[in-house]
């Protein structure tokens, strides 16, 4: 049993993030990155049984302060602008969403626009996602402002929401928190202050939760990427956790969950390692690929050289750029690609194999893999409560290591 508690210490957590537009990285990474928010809100669902139906959809079309409005059965509302503009073609286009359940908010923008491509390249797609993901979000705010905390991101550039709440899973009182990280006027992705991350309008949140001390499963989306896509051959949970930077008993508890129910996973404590350069040597490395091209197109003098260029240019800015662009480089040092506090947690993704890409094009969550996604973190959650002291431990010793 789920529901919603007031009040009441908490000593475990639950975290899940949407970045909006962060569709691409860099080494061909490609993923549906609203998978933490999805199973965030379904686990909210379940506790509270609302209805996230959407049933209206307005829109201002034209050049100028463009914007989707998007509103759920419970009244939620979520509202976001497009930097250049709507056009009655597009309004059109996200009609498509209505009558919906606002969870999977890069597929319903999928569904509706096509693909979705972050950077500034897809602006309209994306901001679509804001307002259907921000809907969902104070669906739960209008139908229990009691019992949730909310803020806005406060990161620069940035027009995102947080919630939070406390929840009795079968016995086990445990914090969640749901954000999303959007850029305003559809740009993305800025995630500075994704999975645990206890910065900017997160941090006052945050304490009051106690996630930023709590053994915790940070929840990421439907990857397709390297070296593990092609090593499966059908969709398997993902399990991430630096056995040295993160919290290798809370990771050994999720996979323990996976294996009572069942579901394909892998556990790599290899990963997630955290670097004091790797996002500034990156960052350098494709800014120098920019000038590259940019010498390349003032000595090209023929259309077919200029086109060619102009391109890749705008394939690498779409995609690549995306490894770079969603973290700065001071907070990637220290909470890593995913963002997380040290020693409180691991990551939970689930990846597809490289067969499966070449079929889809772009990894798409659906209900029935946010459903596993959400009986995956319970079913953790009841393996953890048995090994929460020894988590707490841990927590503690790498944290010392951090000076946190």
């Amino acid at each position: 049993m789920i529901k919603l508690i007031k009040e009441g210490k908490t000593e475990l957590g639950i975290v899940g993030h949407a970045g909006y537009g962060h569709a691409n990285s860099h080494l061909g990474f490609i993923q549906d990155d609203s998978g933490g928010l999805s199973a965030v809100t379904a686990l909210l669902q379940r506790a509270t049984g609302i209805d996230l139906e959407i049933v209206e959809i307005n829109v201002k079309t034209g050049r100028k302060d463009a914007y989707f409005e998007v509103k759920t059965k419970s009244g939620g509302i979520g509202k976001a602008f497009a930097r250049r503009g709507i056009t009655a073609f597009e309004k059109r286009l996200s009609s498509y969403a209505l009558g919906k359940q606002a969870i999977n908010s890069q597929a319903i923008a999928c569904e509706a626009f096509g693909r979705i491509l972050g950077q500034g390249a897809m602006e309209v797609p994306v901001a679509f996602q804001t307002a259907v993901a921000n809907a969902a979000m104070d669906s739960f705010l209008q139908q229990y402002p009691d019992f949730f905390l909310t803020s806005n991101e406060e990161v620069e550039g940035n027009c995102g929401k947080v919630i939070g709440a406390r929840l009795n899973i079968n016995g086990i009182n445990v914090s969640v928190m749901g954000l999303t990280n959007a850029s305003v006027g559809g740009l993305g992705p800025n995630e500075d202050i994704e999975g645990n991350v206890n910065l900017f309008g997160k941090f006052e949140l945050m304490q009051k939760l106690g996630l930023d001390g709590l053994p915790s499963f940070v929840i990421e989306g439907k990857v397709c990427a390297q070296p593990v896509s092609s090593e499966i051959t059908k969709p398997t949970f993902l399990i991430r956790g630096n056995e040295e930077h993160d919290n290798s008993v809370v990771a050994e508890c999720l996979l323990k969950g996976a294996e009572n129910l069942g579901y394909p996973t892998i556990y790599r404590p290899e990963l997630l390692r955290r670097s004091e350069s790797a996002m500034e040597s990156l960052t350098k490395e494709q800014g120098e690929y920019i000038q590259e091209l940019g010498k390349k197109f003032s000595a090209a003098t023929t259309s077919f050289e200029k086109v060619k260029i102009a391109a890749e240019l705008n394939r690498f800015a779409s995609e690549d750029l995306g490894g770079t662009t969603f973290m700065s480089n001071s907070i990637h040092k220290v909470m890593g690609g995913v963002g997380c506090i040290p020693g409180t947690s691991c990551v939970l993704s689930l990846f597809i194999p490289n067969s499966q890409l070449e079929q889809e094009v772009l990894p798409t969550l659906s209900l029935d893999d946010v459903d596993r996604y959400v009986n995956l973190i319970i079913k953790g959650i009841e393996v953890l409560n048995g090994r929460k002291q020894e988590a707490s431990v841990r927590l503690a010793e790498i944290k010392k290591q951090f000076n946190l």
